[in-house]
């Protein structure tokens, strides 16, 4: 009796689990799966899907990937693809691995947030060294971007690409279109006061800028400053002595009192040029990976305004 006893305990306690398991399934099934692309479309969709109930949102590559320039999907993306009801995306030629992921998933819905939104060009990378040269247009030519992709770097262009998030999750989430609605409304007032922020700093017209990150040509239009020239750094390419000591001779001449930088391998050029006349970086934040404390894009946005305004107030003195 003993024996039969501990069988039927065992019996109740398996039918219980597989039961707690497949209601926790179903749970989890009854939500919509949205899965970004990397972390600066991650944190505009949190903005869009705050307050939803029917929504799961996950983000594909690992926090602090970067920028997607040259990535290559793994298993565990492919993984996550396969759960995914939508799949939502930066756009403007990011995502260079999209055509894998539908070949993979052709019935995936990708939602491109760039959609309607105007580029800014690409700054040209500078080159003097033949072989070089070669070897980067050979490059970009493998990787040819609709223009600059680095769209969330614009509060406008970010208010933007969180509409048309709300937009496509209204379509297949009906029961929260609202809530949708009203967090796009909430975030377009955000970067509107963003606008209105950078704007105050009223910098002289035809501040110029070297700019050391490709999307920091967006913080270049936000405070109305001209790029003098872009020097960008990757595995294929690394600025001459030549290329740096013309920049720093075209600093000086211009007095270029800006040079924007991300905490990169870019920073230490921006740091041998703005030595070389007289000047300090100003280092910006390309929300392109997590931030400790998980501060929001308004939030972060505001504190590279802030750090603009700190270098001008202090070049100003």
């Amino acid at each position: 009796m003993k024996k039969k006893g501990i069988v039927l305990f065992l019996l109740s306690a398996l039918l219980f689990t597989a039961c707690g398991t497949e209601k926790n399934k179903t749970e989890e099934t009854d939500k919509l799966t949205v899965v970004t692309s990397f972390y600066p479309v991650y944190l505009l969709a949190q903005e869009i899907v705050q307050g939803a109930e029917g929504i799961r949102l996950e983000n594909m590559a690992q926090p602090q990937t970067g920028c997607l320039h040259d990535y290559e999907l793994s298993i565990s993306d492919m993984k996550l693809l396969e759960t995914a009801d939508i799949f939502i995306i930066n756009g403007g030629g990011m995502e260079s691995f999209l055509e894998q992921a539908l070949e993979r998933y052709p019935e995936l819905t990708v939602v491109d947030t760039s959609e309607g939104i105007a580029l800014l060009e690409e700054e040209e990378h500078h080159h003097h060294d033949e072989e070089e040269e070669a070897e980067a247009h050979e490059h970009e030519q493998e990787h040819e971007h609709e223009g600059n992709s680095h769209i969330w770097l614009s509060p406008a262009r970010a208010a933007q690409q969180a509409e048309n998030i709300a937009a496509a999750l209204s379509e297949m989430d009906q029961a929260d279109a609202a809530v949708f609605a009203e967090n796009a409304a909430r975030f377009k007032a955000e970067t509107d006061a963003l606008l209105q922020e950078a704007a105050q700093l009223n910098l002289p017209e035809g501040t110029e800028a070297e700019v050391f990150h490709e999307g920091f040509a967006y913080f270049a239009e936000l405070f109305g400053m001209e790029i003098a020239s872009g020097i960008f750094v990757d595995e294929y390419q690394v600025p001459s002595a030549k290329e740096l000591t013309e920049a720093a001779d075209e600093a000086r001449e211009h007095k270029i009192q800006f040079f924007l930088t991300a905490a990169d391998d870019g920073r230490i050029y921006a740091e041998t040029l703005a030595q070389e006349t007289g000047e300090t970086i100003t280092l910006l934040d390309p929300l392109t990976t997590a931030a400790e404390g998980n501060p929001s894009y308004t939030e972060r946005m505001r504190r590279n305004i802030q750090a603009v305004a700190q270098h001008w107030k202090e070049a100003a003195a």
